[in-house]
């Protein structure tokens, strides 16, 4: 059976990514792997190489370990935040990624948000460098800024700011942000949530992949600052059946910049049905643009 144009552009990229790792037996996979972007041509449509690259990253990081928040977010929740970004701005929207990693949300949010032009934020070098040659092997312009999202940046306003947000705390202690605790270190996903909201439009959207226990147990910090910086309008939970136990769940966080209360909505709060389930997903997406086009006509 002849090859599609995805699995010839898989093998070319694991086949670089081995050569390079035997020239310099030193350099990570990841390093690898980035390097080999630009040397290889991919073949095919722009979903065919991105999945291409997306399945050689899965390869690498099952050969070397990588912390938990260097995984890919998987295409369905990226469906997910792209059907949601494009229900509030339509196809023409400039974009945050909060904590950008390899680009790969972001890439996948293009896919289907066709004239989406794409800003990132990555502290990691290696990830930040990933980053900037998976544009090039997508052809895809996208602005990267290689540092910290919780320091000061320069960044022109965006219509919408997204993110898979690393889970955990805050290696120092911050001031000046709402969501930070008042004692002791705070957590990394609300500092960077509401970092990520400062570079958005006045009533832009937010659209993050947060713990599904975030507005629970006793998180007083980040219902203060929805309160008052952000209204928030969407939290869906994603399904069990794609995380290996209850505790690592996640959910879809969709909040507005500044706080005004919902007229003749309530928050939009449900589960994500399985993706695989065609029929149950088709009603939920449905029930997302209804709840939106009564949410549009106040």
């Amino acid at each position: 059976m002849e090859q599609t144009n995805m699995e010839k552009t898989y093998q070319k990229l694991v086949q670089e990514t081995d050569q390079l790792i035997a020239e310099n037996p030193d350099a990570s996979r990841l390093e690898a792997l980035g390097e080999a972007l630009l040397y290889v041509e991919g073949e095919g449509s722009f979903d065919e190489r991105r999945k291409a690259f997306q399945f050689a990253y899965l390869q690498q990081v099952q050969k070397e370990q990588v912390q938990p928040n260097h995984q890919l977010t998987p295409d369905s929740i990226g469906y997910m935040v792209a059907h949601l970004v494009q229900l509030f701005h339509g196809s023409s929207v400039e974009v945050l990624d909060a904590g950008s990693g390899t680009g790969h949300l972001s890439m996948t949010v293009k896919e289907q948000v066709e004239e989406a032009q794409l800003n990132g934020i990555e502290v990691d070098p290696v990830l930040a460098r990933l980053n900037a040659n998976l544009c090039e092997f997508l052809e895809v312009p996208m602005n990267i800024y290689p540092q910290d999202i919780i320091e000061p940046a320069r960044i022109n306003q965006v219509d919408a700011a997204i993110g898979d947000l690393p889970v955990g705390y805050y290696p120092l202690e911050v001031e000046g942000f709402t969501t930070a605790f008042k004692k002791g270190r705070s957590f990394a996903h609300l500092l960077m949530l509401e970092s990520a909201m400062t570079y958005v439009k006045d009533d832009g959207l937010g659209v993050f992949v947060v713990p599904s226990d975030m507005l629970e147990k006793d998180n007083e910090t980040i219902k203060q600052y929805l309160s008052e910086s952000a209204t928030l309008l969407m939290f869906l939970n994603l399904p069990k059946s794609i995380f290996k136990t209850e505790n690592q769940r996640k959910s879809i966080i969709v909040m507005k910049k500044n706080f005004s209360p919902l007229k003749n909505n309530e928050v939009l709060i449900g589960d994500v049905p399985d993706f695989k389930n065609t029929s149950q997903m088709k009603r939920f997406l449905e029930q997302t643009e209804s709840w939106y086009d009564s949410y549009a006509r106040n």
